[in-house]
């Protein structure tokens, strides 16, 4: 059910910032243990080595684009703090996500993009994962809901080289996959534009391996991590955080269970959302129903995986301004809250809590997605961004549509 435009609007964009500012103070302070453990001998080796030197050797289980980053910030430690200098370049990584959120709003005909997109540098999870973690997250988050922006537009190159930078910053960005697979099936992109991606993925290693990082090394850094954990879960608000707490279930091969159902959930989900052949199809809400199927079926994730279905169930909030998008990011926001805050406090406890919002919000996308549309006559009124403005649609024969 549609909520009143009239009855209330977002903050303005300046309050909203003088909001993230204190939120942002109030956080700075926490020092993660990955920052000590992690970040900062990256930084001691990069100033040992030098800003080419560095990238001589292997030294970090990250890929080079967030290194490039890190190494070009490394010569403003003489005046900041490690912790300082960390969570800077993280929270350029968050307004670079606010300015792709805004592109992607303005794309869909959201009201208030602007607005909207501000308020995104607020969300739980943002604030969790800079601010607090000195995460990189949004960075990889901000190329993909680039490259949905660019899916909205029709604009399959770019969109296929926004997620091929994505992928270059983290593997985790292969949530987002299936929805890009399934949409170049259902438009019939041509075969050669798909190689956008790794080719830009593969264009982001090389002035690492030019430096002498080996090649082999770079191209297996997240394959190598696989070995390193073997929960099923790892704080991640998922199932897999529940059933690896039930006595007896270390002696089943339940991450080879883990792995096939993930594969066969994509499988499905880019069979049936590449032969849906009615417009409008949601395209918002199918991007969405990706990383939620992904992360809540693969085993060995992290608290903070969930992090581009927190960003696009808050751009579908936006989008529709309805209850049931409302609860779906409310959902969302509170079980990777609750699995970060259980990791901070080291209680598992508060992440089953989470996978239990993230398993209600999971189920009420895929019954957004897959409600039926009325098909009955040769045109009608899809509404584009929910709300904002309408235009006639055919609904028969299109491929996937804009419409969320």
């Amino acid at each position: 059910m549609p909520l009143s435009r009239t009855a209330w609007q977002l903050p303005p964009v300046a309050v909203t910032l003088s909001a993230t500012v204190l939120a942002h103070a109030a956080l700075w302070p926490f020092r993660a243990e990955d920052v000590d453990t992690f970040l900062v001998p990256w930084l001691d080796h990069i100033r040992a080595a030098g800003l080419i030197g560095a990238f001589a050797t292997p030294f970090s289980n990250y890929t080079p684009p967030y290194l490039y980053l890190l190494a070009l910030i490394t010569p403003l430690g003489a005046v900041l703090t490690d912790l300082t200098l960390l969570k800077l370049l993280s929270v350029l990584g968050t307004i670079a996500l606010s300015g792709a959120m805004w592109r992607l709003l303005t794309a869909l005909d959201a009201p208030s993009p602007k607005r909207a997109a501000a308020l995104a540098l607020m969300l739980p999870s943002t604030l969790l994962n800079a601010p607090l973690l000195a995460q990189c997250d949004a960075m990889w988050a901000a190329a993909c809901v680039m490259a949905l922006a660019m899916a909205v537009e029709h604009r399959h190159a770019s969109m296929l080289a926004w997620f091929g930078l994505a992928i270059a910053f983290k593997l985790q960005a292969a949530f987002f996959g299936p929805f890009v697979v399934a949409l170049l099936l259902n438009r019939r992109v041509g075969f050669r534009l798909w190689l956008i991606a790794p080719a830009t993925a593969f264009i982001a290693l090389l002035p690492a391996w030019a430096a002498g990082w080996p090649i082999v090394d770079l191209l297996t850094i997240y394959v190598r991590q696989t070995s390193h954990f073997n929960l099923l879960s790892l704080n991640a608000p998922n199932p897999w955080i529940i059933i690896q707490a039930l006595p007896g279930i270390q002696d089943l091969p339940m991450h080879a269970l883990g792995m096939a159902i993930a594969i066969a959930g994509s499988v499905v989900y880019i069979a049936w959302l590449a032969s849906r052949r009615v417009a409008p199809m949601p395209i918002l809400p199918a991007a969405l129903l990706a990383p939620l199927l992904v992360v809540s079926t693969l085993p060995r994730m992290h608290e903070r995986y969930f992090f581009l279905a927190d960003i696009l169930a808050f751009a579908l909030a936006m989008t529709m301004r309805s209850r049931a998008s409302w609860s779906i990011a409310i959902l969302c926001q509170a079980g990777s809250t609750l699995a970060i805050l259980g990791y901070v406090a080291d209680t598992q406890a508060l992440s089953m809590l989470g996978a239990v919002a993230m398993i209600v919000a999971t189920y009420r996308v895929t019954k957004l997605v897959t409600r039926p549309v009325d098909g009955g006559s040769a045109e009608t009124h899809a509404t584009i961004g929910c709300g904002t403005a309408t235009r006639s649609v055919p609904t028969s024969g299109k491929p996937l549509s804009v419409n969320a």
